[in-house]
């Protein structure tokens, strides 16, 4: 307050704005006084009035505190000046704080020290004080002070402070009596940084689905975009991120219930969007470890299907990873697992890239195996698998299936007489090998 206190005069009209309030003039009257401006505070507080009404009603009560003072409300800022936005005296020509007018803190003991404090802070005469702060103290009428402290979440967040304009330390109970005020200020001023902090949520909340939207269906272009859009969603800009897709068993339902609240216990970003038959995540994965603790969470969490994507670095990515987590999804699994991930290879993504297109390609290849019975189709088949999964070898292909060397070459001969493909070609194996994807992900 005193380096306030201790400035140039300002010119008096930019002092129209503080409110005036007729001086008690008896102890009685004072507390009287008082005691309705509390109430007067309070009660624009409950209201939630607008912080300017209920800093100029509490200023006004911190002058009515003591006989011939002059009051103020002070925000202290990061830039390490304090804002006045609020003050009173009486007679109100003795106002000289115009309200957003700035000072700095260094250099005034008692706004210093109220700051690193916390505490209450008095200065009884300027008697002792600099010549100069105290000549210029003595210019404003003020002769001693006192101020308190306005903690807002824990925070010092400004200053309340009265200034005596009479001789002669001001009484002891001021701290105790100006507090209320300050208590008063600080509520309020909580209570509406939870209103904003409730408001940004919601917000926010309201903001994610459409995010998420414009991310699935690839409206997202520039990179300014991308940057904006991870930040609201709460993930990095940069990858890599994998997208999951999980079946939802029935409306109204969710899939992966608390999914998010539960990969961030794993240290794991993601966003969420449901639809009405998936419910989808764009997930961030720093390093193959967290992705296994991933995949094991979905299998620990989930009744029903999940398909994976592989992994991608740019968000703009998003519409083809969802496109094959939803493959995956919908097409058959290998292994019986619930949890079915893309393993990204030119040949899975060569099939899963246009499946309808695909679906009709290879619709000629597995033709000849039509008058065959399952069991026999399926035997041709996983000989094939097995066989491309050894490298090709014969010898490794009939250990994995506990049969001669011999009989994988008779089934691999019959799939070549089936298919009018031959195995000694590499465009015949390559064909071969991509219609087996396909059949793998999508029949």
């Amino acid at each position: 307050m005193d380096e306030l206190l201790e400035g140039d005069e300002p010119s008096r009209e930019r002092f129209d704005g503080f409110r005036r309030h007729p001086h008690p003039h008896t102890d009685a009257d004072r507390l009287a006084a008082e005691r309705t401006a509390l109430r007067r505070v309070a009660k624009l507080v409950a209201g939630r009035a607008e912080p300017s009404e209920v800093f100029d009603a509490a200023t006004i009560g911190l002058g009515q505190c003591i006989s011939g003072a002059k009051a103020g409300l002070w925000r202290f800022e990061t830039s390490g000046e304090i804002t006045t936005v609020a003050g009173a005296a009486e007679p109100a020509k003795l106002v000289t704080w115009p309200v957003g007018s700035r000072q700095p803190v260094a250099g005034s003991h008692l706004v210093a020290k109220v700051q690193d404090t916390g505490r209450p802070v008095r200065v009884d005469s300027y008697e002792k004080v600099r010549p100069s702060v105290a000549a210029r103290v003595r210019e404003e009428g003020i002769f001693a002070a006192v101020a308190v402290p306005v903690v807002v979440d824990g925070r010092v967040w400004g200053m309340a402070a009265v200034g005596s304009v009479r001789p002669g330390p001001m009484p002891a109970d001021t701290e105790a009596r100006i507090n209320g005020f300050a208590e008063l200020i600080a509520t309020a001023m909580t209570a509406r940084n939870h209103d904003q902090q409730e408001r940004r949520l919601l917000d926010a909340a309201s903001l994610r689905p459409a995010l998420m939207d414009s991310l699935l269906q690839g409206q997202i272009f520039d990179d300014w975009s991308v940057w904006e859009t991870a930040n609201h969603l709460r993930l990095p800009s940069h990858g890599p991120f994998t997208v999951i897709a999980a079946d939802v068993p029935a409306i109204g339902t969710v899939a992966l219930p608390d999914i998010e609240l539960k990969l961030r216990s794993l240290d794991v970003y993601s966003a969420w969007r449901m639809l009405p038959d998936v419910q989808v995540g764009i997930i961030h994965v720093k390093s193959e470890q967290q992705f296994d603790k991933v995949l094991a969470l979905l299998l620990r969490t989930t009744t029903n299907r999940v398909g994976v994507s592989a992994r991608f670095d740019d968000l703009r990515d998003t519409p083809q990873a969802f496109h094959v987590a939803k493959v995956m999804l919908r097409g058959p699994s290998d292994n019986g697992s619930r949890v079915a991930m893309f393993d990204g290879s030119i040949l899975a993504t060569a099939a899963v890239s246009a499946p309808s297109v695909m679906l009709k390609s290879v619709g000629n290849i597995f033709r000849g195996f039509d008058d065959l019975g399952d069991e026999e189709r399926e035997l041709l088949f996983e000989t094939f698998r097995v066989w491309q999964a050894s490298d090709a070898s014969l010898s490794v292909t009939a250990e994995a299936l506990v049969c001669h060397p011999n009989t994988v070459r008779y089934r691999l001969q019959r799939i070549e007489k089936r298919t009018g493909l031959s195995l000694s070609r590499p465009r015949d194996v390559a064909e071969l090998c991509l219609a087996f994807e396909v059949r793998r992900h999508l029949m």
